[in-house]
């Protein structure tokens, strides 16, 4: 099965992102209009999560890594489960608000800084995620990376690489 979760990751991080920004525009600004905007950005990234969520899932057991990659992985994982949660919790709690954001300082507060943990912490797992394609090579199979430097020389020159490109010392894990 092609792996697919590239094509989704970047969703949830854009839309539950920029619904936290028109939650704390409406909020400032006292604007009905950006709290809306924010609950319907709650809303589809959620759906957007668990997608994302379901695809990761099946995409670490299908692809081969690393053991070193494996760990991270794992990390990747665990933080895409928590942030998933954080966001549903939140869903639930303004669905039961009939989509309005807490109205009194301290709910609201607590609403929103568990959205500002959850951005921040969503944002860290999308560097793993990073880190697992661009370090590890983890999903990709179009270019061998190089183990050792390279230095170009002037734009649109030719460049040298050095190191054995076609060597790793890793062991592949796949599930």
């Amino acid at each position: 099965m092609q792996n697919i979760h590239p094509y989704f990751v970047h969703f949830p991080i854009a839309i539950l992102s920029v619904g936290l920004l028109w939650d704390l525009f409406g909020i400032l600004l006292k604007k009905e209009s950006f709290k809306n905007a924010g609950w319907w950005a709650q809303v589809f990234g959620v759906i957007a999560i668990i997608i994302t969520g379901i695809t990761g899932l099946i995409a670490a057991n299908t692809v081969a890594h690393s053991e070193a990659a494996h760990e991270i992985m794992e990390t990747h994982e665990t933080i895409g489960l928590i942030v998933a949660g954080i966001f549903i919790l939140l869903l639930i709690w303004r669905s039961f608000l009939k989509t309005s954001l807490p109205t009194k300082k301290n709910y609201q507060t607590i609403y929103l800084a568990m959205g500002i943990l959850a951005v921040v912490t969503m944002l860290y797992g999308a560097h793993l995620g990073g880190k697992l394609v661009y370090e590890f090579g983890v999903g990709g199979s179009a270019v061998q990376q190089p183990t050792h430097s390279h230095q170009h020389n002037e734009v649109g020159e030719e460049h040298e690489h050095e190191g054995n490109h076609d060597s790793t010392d890793e062991s592949e894990h796949q599930h």
